[in-house]
């Protein structure tokens, strides 16, 4: 099989609408087909589940060949990624759900005991796996890929900790454990013949220690060797780790470079005899990095599959003389910690359009306009692009010196990379013809004299604390300018990443901060993998953590810090206090536009303080509106 290039979509489990055969198909393959015309050389498809408790619904193989016919007619082929996650999460969200299986009497790392698999049920087990990739085959695709990474089903029986079995599928005498995997892939293979392509995903490092039962970089590679040898293994793709806690250096965020986990790779590949080609994953999230790791012969492959999610038509404009156009990978990862949050569909920080191309698709307006767009931030930006994009003549002013407002401040944070999103927009509005008009404060006379036909209100909000001492205080933002003295107390009423970034880049500043949240935990609101690799940072950095605690009093450079039945944590001696907070929507202009009886739209921070993501979202819908 020959692909037009060799980037690849890898799967990543974004919707629970497509896995689930009562519900709508459509979200999902017009999501892939975007991607496939976008130029992308192979799409490893939404995980299939294999379910061993019974059939899987025609209407499962049904969508499965609407989603094959859909991808080949853009070019691209498509292989689906079968996986069985064992000894893996909770089980606590469904009635209906038995228990987790593993091969061994075990515990999950979400800390849930688990059911230790009979011979019987693991042959149970490799039926189902069996059976679907017969579906995925009938289906029209063109191969299938199983997961061996993540800590899922299949690397828990290769490994010490999760299988320590005296039966067949125990180790052997020289400690191989490797007897499943290699029954699963002949029997896979079996199902789907010679001429579909058979993945296979593994870690290049589990990043677990061998006496905390971990197999280590060299474990690794001979069970690996083992399933190559076989011969019926057409492409070998990486990730690192066992899932759980490690799942974030999987799946890098913007505290990492690009091409983080190559180096792990790399390692592998050194330790193997094989020509199977592999590929690179790990933040690979622009064009000019996948290149280099093509050109140095790191990997045959590269997965950019984040930066499809941000871009989907990123090939066509690379091909088209548009790379100055692609929508950057920033690596939030808001669509991962979506999806483990419990939300049934994924998103992208800054494109909200992902699994609602449809419903969000920029048609021409019918009746062009003169739109006024106040405020430059994340929802001013977001809203002048698409009513440009749709054909309105577009003003867009801001009373600031620069575009971004309150997320331009993430440039002095661990986070810097989320400015691209801003960055991002401007130069889109560039190639619209629309100036972004800075230093300009929007009065009753400027909205008269323009006499718009819409305005959209993305005014933003103030900082604005109710609680006591609240004039000491000062915001993330202006504490990220430096003026800060030594001995901080940041204060965290809103449990997102805000108040942590900016905790610890004053940390890295050199001032020695105290952290303090309401929150039974940091950032509970943050998202699971930032949640994961954060702490490691914190406890490194920050002189101390207070969960549970209450701002109660700030008076005399003493802040008293309490917990919520009113006792009291501690008493510190503060040289700044750095409050994150709601803030309070700006909205003195409002009504100045209603007393003019002008149409107007108020968008981001202006409706409600909240974070950028629900920013753009709002602004892409309110501009579909005008």
């Amino acid at each position: 099989m020959e692909l037009r290039n060799r980037v690849v979509m890898t799967a990543t489990s974004i919707s629970e609408p497509w896995r689930n055969p009562l519900l709508p198909a459509d979200s999902y393959i017009e999501f892939a087909r975007q991607r496939a015309a976008g130029g992308l050389g192979l799409l490893i498809a939404h995980p299939f589940y294999v379910n061993p408790f019974g059939d899987y619904p025609t209407e499962l193989q049904d969508r499965h060949a609407r989603l094959a016919e859909a991808v080949h007619r853009e070019g691209t082929p498509l292989i689906v990624q079968l996986v069985h996650f064992g000894a893996t999460f909770r089980t606590d969200n469904d009635v209906a759900r038995p228990a987790l299986w593993g091969f061994d009497h075990t515990q999950t790392p979400e800390g849930e005991p688990v059911h230790k698999m009979t011979g019987a049920e693991i042959e149970q087990v490799l039926d189902a796996y069996r059976r679907a990739a017969r579906l995925v085959a009938q289906a029209g695709c063109d191969g299938v890929e199983l997961h061996g990474g993540h800590g899922y089903l299949i690397q828990q029986s290769l490994t010490p900790w999760n299988n320590s079995r005296e039966d067949q599928w125990g180790p052997s005498d020289d400690g191989d454990r490797t007897r499943f995997a290699r029954c699963l892939i002949e029997q896979v293979r079996a199902e789907i013949g010679a001429n579909r392509i058979l993945g296979y995903r593994t870690p290049t490092d589990d990043l677990r220690a061998t006496d905390d039962g971990g197999q280590g970089p060299r474990g690794i590679a001979e069970g690996l060797q083992r399933l190559l040898d076989t011969g019926e293994i057409d492409v070998l793709n990486t990730t690192v780790g066992y899932g759980g806690p490690s799942y974030d250096r999987a799946i890098p965020n913007y505290r990492q470079p690009e091409g983080a986990n190559i180096r792990y790779l790399r390692r592998l590949r050194e330790s193997l005899n094989t020509t199977v080609p592999m590929i690179g994953t790990g933040r690979i999230a622009s064009a000019g990095t996948a290149e280099a790791l093509l050109t140095q012969g790191e990997c045959e492959l590269v997965a950019m599959t984040r930066a499809y999610i941000a871009e989907p038509a990123l090939i066509r404009k690379l091909e088209s003389g548009q790379a100055h156009r692609i929508r950057p990978c920033v690596a939030a990862n808001v669509c991962v910690d979506r999806k483990l949050a419990g939300s049934p569909t994924a998103s992208c920080f800054h494109n909200p359009a992902v699994l609602r191309e449809e419903e969000l698709r920029i048609r021409p307006a019918t009746h062009r306009k003169q739109v006024l767009v106040v405020g430059a931030g994340p929802a001013g930006l977001k809203s002048a692009e698409i009513a440009a994009q749709r054909g309105h003549q577009v003003r867009i002013l801001d009373a600031g010196t620069r575009t971004g407002g309150r997320l331009r401040a993430v440039e002095l944070t661990a986070a810097a990379d989320l400015a691209s999103s801003l960055d991002h927009l401007v130069n889109e509005l560039a190639e619209a013809q629309v100036k972004v008009e800075l230093g300009v404060e929007v009065t009753a006379a400027i909205l008269a004299d323009l006499a718009p036909d819409h305005v959209v209100l993305a005014t933003g909000a103030t900082f604005a604390p109710d609680l006591v001492g609240a004039e000491h205080m000062i915001s993330t933002a202006a504490a990220l300018s430096g003026s800060v003295h030594d001995d901080v107390l940041v204060y965290d009423a809103l449990g997102t990443n805000e108040a942590a970034l900016v905790a610890e880049a004053l940390a890295a500043a050199g001032r020695s901060v105290t952290f303090v949240t309401c929150y039974e935990t940091v950032m509970p609101f943050g998202g699971t993998l930032h949640r994961f690799e954060a702490p490691r940072t914190w406890h490194r950095r920050l002189k101390r953590i207070i969960t549970q605690g209450i701002l109660g009093c700030l008076e005399d450079s003493v802040a008293t810090i309490v917990r919520p039945d009113g006792e009291t944590i501690d008493e510190l001696a503060v040289g700044s206090v750095v409050a994150a907070v709601p803030m309070r929507p700006a909205l003195s202009l409002l009504p100045v536009v209603e007393a003019i009886s002008i149409p107007h739209s108020v968008v981001g921070d202006a409706v409600a303080p909240r974070t950028a993501f629900d920013s753009f979202k709002e602004a892409h819908q309110a501009a579909l509106a005008i």
